[in-house]
């Protein structure tokens, strides 16, 4: 590693680190104000709410790790240009190529760290946050696991390994003791149910076992109405949110869901979006450059920090849209999250080639 290198790496960390420190607090707190509509809930209380939103901190941080690359290294290279050092280190033979090279270094580190935190960090840090959100809302009678999720309510604990698209349960089981001995009077096991209303469930190919005394009476059905004990909105609670997921167990339960011939377009999409976040971040810093080179002695650094602020702003919500019309119209998740990528990075060379 050169001197040039360390110099910009240098600079580019104290960018990146200084737009974090303005951002990630902000996004935490407008997601906290959303929070507390759910304070007083079973047992949620504003710690818990707190804690919810301390948890979460590392997606956030995901989530804001293509805009932080674009302003952190339009502010970094533009505070080199404000004070001339561009202007120093272009004059000493070094070439605008070789300044974005000595850049795109520092933002392989920046590349591995958000690496470690997508795979390894985030993922258990939201999961528990949302396993403990739901505890207290219910008020202490939800567990989720990684396995499934389990329910109680009185004598009766309710399994569901599953929670498909649409909020589906499936391969149920119930539990129901006698208050009195404890002993399991009934079971029954369902592939899946249908909720037709907050009062009902539509359970599918199921087993039903009543324990008699010594006696064990088992019947089949093929579907049975029976009075549901959870509410849509609590099954809710209970599925853990898809970007939950790290990359590699996304991949997996994507091929779990190919296997038995289930929806994967979600699935598909947040994956995508994960595996190619190394992509936007090289991409979005070299769209920072025109941002520099192309204004280097006229643009004021407000004028720059607002220019990148509206691009990445612009992108985000563009890339949201494709991915909204690509599960509408069933494009290929992969091409609707690409194409965001490279139409602002040809744009991105249109406007270095003009300022060059």
């Amino acid at each position: 590693m050169t001197i040039l290198d360390r110099y910009i790496g240098l600079a580019l960390a104290r960018s990146a680190l200084l737009v974090m420190l303005i951002l990630l607090p902000l996004f935490t707190l407008l997601d906290l104000v959303q929070q507390l509509d759910d304070v007083g809930t079973g047992n949620y209380g504003l710690i818990d709410a707190l804690i919810h939103e301390v948890l979460l901190m590392p997606s956030y941080l995901l989530s804001l790790t293509p805009f932080t690359a674009l302003l952190g290294t339009s502010i970094a290279l533009g505070g080199l240009a404000h004070t001339n050092e561009l202007t120093a280190i272009q004059a000493s033979g070094i070439s605008i190529q070789r300044i974005g090279l000595a850049t795109l270094k520092a933002g392989a580190l920046f590349i591995l760290f958000a690496i470690v935190i997508m795979e390894w960090v985030a993922p258990p840090l939201h999961q528990q946050a949302v396993k403990r959100q739901s505890i207290a809302l219910s008020g202490g009678n939800v567990l989720i696991e990684k396995q499934g999720s389990w329910i109680h309510q009185g004598n009766r604990f309710t399994y569901i390994r599953n929670i498909h698209e649409g909020h589906t349960p499936a391969d149920i089981h119930i539990f129901e003791f006698a208050p009195e001995t404890l002993q399991l009077n009934f079971y029954l096991h369902a592939d899946r149910a249908e909720i037709k209303n907050r009062k009902q469930w539509l359970y599918k190919d199921l087993t039903l076992k009543n324990y008699e005394g010594k006696d064990v009476v088992t019947r089949h059905e093929a579907e049975l109405a029976r009075k549901s004990h959870l509410t849509e909105r609590q099954l809710r609670i209970l599925e853990l949110p898809i970007d939950s997921l790290p990359p590699s167990g996304l991949y997996q339960y994507l091929k779990y869901l190919r296997s038995s011939d289930q929806a994967t377009e979600k699935f598909e999409m947040v994956f995508w979006q994960k595996a190619i976040l190394p992509l936007t971040v090289v991409v979005m810093m070299l769209c920072s450059f025109p941002f520099v080179f192309g204004s280097l002695r006229t643009s004021s650094a407000g004028k720059r920090i607002v220019l990148a602020t509206i691009t990445g702003i612009s992108f985000q919500l563009v890339s949201q849209l494709l991915v909204n019309l690509g599960l509408v119209l069933d494009i290929n998740p992969l091409l609707t999250t690409l194409l965001p990528i490279v139409a602002i990075l040809l744009l991105g060379a249109v406007f270095m080639r003009r300022a060059l």
